[in-house]
């Protein structure tokens, strides 16, 4: 994204207007728009005040939406009322101005709004008339425009602003102005051979970086070896990307789930989840408690063969359903795990036959299905130290 750009978003994140009470920022994953946003709301300016928040971490729950609003805030409110929660903004928040008090509401995956009713969302929207001595502005992020997510909310009064995926080119300077060391034609023929499987800039330079790095060490001569510059490139991208580089490797580690990247296996355990759970325990398991009373591996067994005898087989789920329960089991375990495109990762669970993507006609909204036995889903979470009995509900 442009320093011009960066800066007209900024401008308008902090315009001091009422006017403006709603900003919706569009554009594909790739393109980086809510970290952006994030990066931004980070330093605010003007006496702002700034709070983060889910829509589809609450699941559909205005009451768990100002909750987990409320306790980033560091005060609690109870209810799903608009503005019950606007009235409390107002008492308790610690303003840097008392005769100024302005806030930014980021609400990330607004294309999640599809499960919340709409009366109550559209009050929620409207809340910034409530207290007139509060300048609220809700800022939300999503894939695609607002309305094509709710219809109800056509009559808002929303600025939009679409933040595009960088092009290759746009890329290349990117990644040079990062780490100026990179041979260009070096840049040239990552960039070529990786774009395809990921757009994301940062995932790019890491890649790029680390594969330049074995490059430069191995090459014998200042002539370009475009065979190594694959090799390097292919040795970088496949933890990253969620490949396992090497014939000999796949072969020597086939029927064992530590051979797969950390990434692939979080990710494949979350997608287990999401597709053998209804989406209304998601709360219940990794929002509240983290988990559950533990069972027996056998009677988890047994209950998987009476679920298979009623023909009740796993259900596709919303990818960024995948990704906020992959989030959760990180934060579970205390991990971090950057440098991956996560769709990528998908890509590679898909074409080995672990899951199946639906919905391709939305490419906005992909659903993934998770294909795995339980006994393989309980081999990958003992690999991650998990207790995936904690975090399932069969039917009987």
């Amino acid at each position: 994204m442009e320093n011009c750009e960066i800066r007209r978003l900024k401008m308008l994140l902090f315009n001091n207007s009422r006017i403006i009470s709603h900003v919706h920022i569009f554009g594909e994953d790739g393109s980086g728009r809510s970290e952006i946003v994030r990066q931004l709301l980070r330093k605010p300016e003007n006496d702002w005040v700034c709070v983060l928040g889910d829509f589809l971490y609450a699941d559909g729950s205005l009451k768990l939406l100002f909750d987990s609003l409320a306790s980033s805030l560091g005060f609690k409110t109870r209810g799903d009322r608009a503005e019950n929660f606007c009235d409390n903004l107002y008492k308790y928040v610690q303003w840097p101005d008392e005769t100024n008090r302005k806030i930014v509401i980021f609400l990330d995956n607004a294309q999640a709004i599809t499960d919340y009713p709409p009366v109550p969302l559209q009050c929620l929207f409207d809340s910034y008339k409530a207290i007139q001595e509060i300048t609220i502005r809700f800022v939300t992020s999503a894939p695609s425009c607002l309305n094509q997510y709710h219809i109800n909310l056509s009559h808002l009064p929303v600025v939009e602003f679409h933040i595009p995926a960088p092009s290759v080119e746009t890329t290349k300077v990117l990644i040079s102005r990062a780490n100026p060391k990179i041979n260009a034609q070096f840049l040239h023929v990552a960039c070529q051979s990786l774009f395809m499987a990921c757009k994301s800039p940062n995932i790019l330079l890491s890649i790029i970086s680390d594969a330049w790095l074995m490059y430069d060490e191995r090459r014998t001569g200042d002539k370009f070896d475009s065979t190594l510059a694959k090799e390097c490139l292919n040795r970088s991208s496949g933890e990253k990307l969620g490949n396992v580089v090497g014939e000999n490797l796949a072969k020597e580690n086939e029927n064992s789930f530590d051979a797969m990247p950390l990434a692939m296996r979080y990710l494949l355990i979350a997608a287990y989840c999401a597709s053998n759970n209804p989406h209304q325990s998601d709360c219940r398991f990794f929002v509240k408690n983290h988990g559950r009373e533990k069972r027996s591996e056998k009677k988890e067994l047994r209950l998987e063969e009476n679920r298979l005898a009623k023909d009740l087989g796993p259900k596709a789920a919303d990818l960024q359903r995948i990704i906020c329960i992959y989030e959760t089991l990180l934060k579970i375990n205390e991990s971090t795990i950057t440098g991956f495109d996560l769709k990528s990762v998908i890509a590679s669970l898909d074409s080995m036959g672990l899951v199946s993507v639906t919905n391709r006609s939305n490419l906005d909204i992909p659903k993934i299905k998770c294909l795995i036995s339980l006994e393989s889903a309980l081999k990958i979470s003992r690999s991650l130290n998990l207790e995936l009995r904690n975090y399932l509900e069969h039917a009987t």
